[in-house]
């Protein structure tokens, strides 16, 4: 990396990250690709009671989790890993996992190295009015602008790129 691709320090503020609400969370991007060169991103993430997200791989990225409120339960390769406020989670690419939620809610922080995963959050999702978890009746994107917008992403950055799996087996 030269000088003038060199990552910048920079503070942002939950208040000031610019939220989004998709798939039943609140996302709260604190740092991005834009912010980081590309090094990693780091999302604050707010979710309610249940599946969170199905058995998937990031085969690019490493993603780690800490736990700041709530409990969860993560999968990695069919291993049940529990994960009390205070946890810290790492799920090193191409490692198969999921998780639920435990608690009635979680507030976490999740990272992606290298960064690029938060615009496909971005390309999926609704700006949030409120920094609360979403409304029930709340509108989807677009399916088919979504689509070609996370065509665009993976070309760009080829570690948002995941692969969704069909039931957990190891």
């Amino acid at each position: 990396m030269n000088a003038q691709n060199k990552a910048q320090a920079f503070e942002v503020n939950h208040d000031q990250g610019r939220a989004y609400w998709g798939m039943g969370i609140l996302w709260i991007m604190l740092a991005t690709a834009e912010d980081t060169n590309g090094e990693y991103s780091c999302i604050e993430e707010l979710l309610s009671h249940g599946p969170a997200a199905p058995p998937h791989i990031h085969e690019a990225a490493d993603e780690t989790f800490y736990i700041l409120e709530g409990e969860a339960t993560f999968f990695v390769k069919d291993q049940p890993i529990k994960a009390t406020a205070g946890s810290f989670v790492s799920i090193p690419r191409g490692t198969k996992h999921a998780f639920q939620i435990d608690s009635e809610t979680v507030r976490l922080l999740n990272t992606y190295v290298p960064a690029g995963f938060e615009y496909m959050i971005m390309a999926t999702t609704v700006p949030a009015e409120v920094r609360t978890l979403p409304p029930a009746s709340m509108p989807f994107p677009d399916q088919e602008q979504s689509n070609r917008e996370m065509a665009q992403i993976i070309q760009k950055y080829p570690a948002a790129k995941t692969n969704f799996l069909q039931g957990y087996e190891g």
